[in-house]
Order: structure tokens, then C-alpha cells, then sequence
């Protein structure tokens, strides 16, 4: 039997290959990555996708709370929905900022880019619309959110990234508190606020356990978690949103679709993705089976939001009509 012979490596391609081993094991002993001098090309690709990735999704906050900031019914929650938006902005801020330290232009970024070139999610480009919706979103939405860059904020091998993340993370718990609280409170307060938030869960929570993406067994690339900057797959991450969201939501009275399985010891979803989006009665269609290309055709189309929202946030046109 002839062997075909491997082509040899040239100096420069073995000096490469030599690194991206030596990365690899130091990664896999727990090695912090602290600049861009101990980083491979590929290292450094996956890093800047991820964090250009949450600053999109950061960014997206404002054109997706404006609804509710506009329509809040009082002042003290005009405040509340104003001060989750600036949160999010300075987290946008701090990754943006954190970007130019590898040459990206941050004005550029924001400014110059096509919208439809923003990395964000289904979730975040849905207009929230009225203050009930907004909590619901904090309680359902910000929790996804919270599981990832918690996740990143505990396993990411970037340090200063990770470090980064803490401020996020504290005040990304404040508006998940408060969701959960307001939740409850709207709930309880008349039929009409309960039918309101039993809604706004029910356009929500797909999309909120949508937010980790496809399932493990189809992700074609793991570079996120080959390199550490996530320390927990997709649906390990998506469990860990199911574990905290549904029993809150069964503790209120809310109804979702996910159930504790005795049998497996754990709560799940009672459906199986991908499931339908019916975008003339804005709901969910969970009987009429779809392909994953028409999910990701779907998903690629983007939110309601996302180009209008993106094109007046580049356009710096919100002027006084924010108060």
C-alpha cells in the first residue's frame, strides 16, 4: 500500500503550529491569557468574535427598551427602564473600548458598519414595547444574558476580559432582581397585568432559551471552548437558564413550556427545536415542524428592531424624545 506523504511544514508554518500546541497546553492547565503577545492568530479570532458579539448584543438594549422607557407609567419606573439602559451601555462601552486595544476602531464599529452586519440575537431586536413587557424581558431576557458572561466572567482564560465582566455581572444580577420582583408584583396586581405578563412570557421564553444557540450535538465549531473563553457548551448553558427561570416562574403561577422530567432528574423544554414563529398573530407555533435552515433563515432575518434601532443609534437621532 503506497503512503502519501505529508507535506512538510515551512519554518514559519512549524514556528506557528509550535505555538498554537504550547497555547493549548497551558490552556488546558489553566494558564491565564493576559496580552495579545501570548495569543495565536486563531486565539485571537475567536476572542475578538466573542466580544464583539456582547458588545453588539450590549448596544442593542437601547432601540429595544425605548418602548418601554417612553411608555413607562410613572417616573420612578421611567427611571428604573433608563437606568438598565445605561448599564447596558457602558457594558457596550467596556467592550468596544476593550477592542481598540486590538486595533479595531470602536466609532467604526458602531457607526460605519451595515446594520445587518451586528452580531446580535432574536431576543434583543424585539421592540419591549410597555414596562410590563421590560420586566418580563430582565427576568427571562437579562437571566440568559447573566448565564453567559457569568460563565465567561468565571472560565474565560482572557484575564482582562474576565475581570472585566464583574462589574457587568453585579449589575446584570440588580436587573434580573428586579424583573423577578416586578413580575410578581404585576402579576398579582389585576387580571388584566397578570394576562399581560402571561403574554409577554409567551413571546419571550423561546427566544430567551434560544439566546445559547443551537444545540451541542450541531455546533460545528468549539474554538470558544477549545481556547477557554467559555467554560460551559450551549446546552449546558441553556440547563442552567431552564434550572433558574422555570421554578421562579412556576413559584409565581406563570405558565411555560418546560416541566420537571422525574425521570431524568432535571427540568426541560416541552419542545423540541426548531419550533415556528407565526409573524402575523405574533406567535409561537409549536405544531408545524420547520427546518433548521428555515430557523436560521429566520434568525438571519433579524428582529423588528434591529435595522430601524441600529440605523437611528447611527444616526445619533434620539435626541429629547428619550425623556
Amino acid at each position: 500500500m503506497t503512503q502519501v506523504a505529508t507535506p512538510a511544514l515551512s519554518p514559519n508554518e512549524a514556528h506557528e503550529d509550535a505555538r498554537e500546541q504550547s497555547l493549548q497546553i497551558r490552556l488546558r492547565a489553566g494558564h491565564q491569557v493576559e496580552s495579545e503577545e501570548d495569543m495565536t492568530p486563531r486565539y485571537r479570532e475567536v476572542l475578538l468574535q466573542t466580544m464583539l458579539i456582547a458588545a453588539d448584543l450590549e448596544l442593542m438594549t437601547l432601540p429595544s427598551y425605548y418602548g418601554a422607557l417612553c411608555t413607562a407609567p410613572s417616573l420612578d419606573h421611567k427611571i428604573s427602564v433608563a437606568s438598565s439602559i445605561q448599564d447596558e451601555m457602558g457594558h457596550a462601552q467596556v467592550m468596544y473600548r476593550m477592542l481598540e486595544d486590538f486595533g479595531l476602531d470602536a466609532q467604526e464599529l458602531i457607526h460605519q458598519r451595515k446594520p445587518e452586519e451586528f452580531k446580535s440575537f432574536e431576543l434583543i431586536e424585539q421592540d419591549v414595547g410597555d414596562y410590563v413587557t421590560c420586566v418580563v424581558m430582565m427576568a427571562l431576557g437579562d437571566r440568559a444574558g447573566y448565564t453567559t458572561t457569568r460563565d465567561l466572567e468565571a472560565n474565560c482564560s482572557f484575564g482582562p476580559y474576565a475581570r472585566s465582566l464583574r462589574k457587568v455581572n453585579y449589575e446584570e444580577r440588580f436587573h434580573v432582581a428586579h424583573g423577578e420582583r416586578w413580575v410578581r408584583h404585576f402579576w398579582n396586581l389585576s387580571p388584566e397585568t397578570r394576562r399581560r405578563v402571561q403574554a409577554a412570557v409567551d413571546l419571550l421564553f423561546p427566544m430567551s432559551a434560544a439566546w445559547f444557540g443551537t444545540p451541542d450535538g450541531m455546533k460545528k465549531r468549539t474554538d470558544q471552548l477549545l481556547y477557554r473563553i467559555r467554560g460551559l457548551s450551549n446546552d449546558e448553558l441553556r440547563q442552567q437558564w431552564i434550572n433558574e427561570v422555570v421554578p421562579f416562574c412556576e413559584s409565581v403561577g406563570i405558565r411555560v413550556p418546560a416541566r420537571f422530567d422525574t425521570d431524568q432528574g432535571r427540568y426541560v423544554l416541552t419542545y423540541q427545536e426548531p419550533i415556528a414563529w407565526d409573524a402575523e398573530r405574533r406567535q409561537w407555533d409549536y405544531d408545524t415542524p420547520i427546518t433548521w435552515q428555515q430557523k436560521f433563515a429566520h434568525w438571519k432575518k433579524g428582529g423588528p428592531i434591529k435595522q430601524p434601532g441600529l440605523t437611528r443609534i447611527q444616526n445619533e437621532s434620539w435626541g429629547d424624545e428619550l425623556w
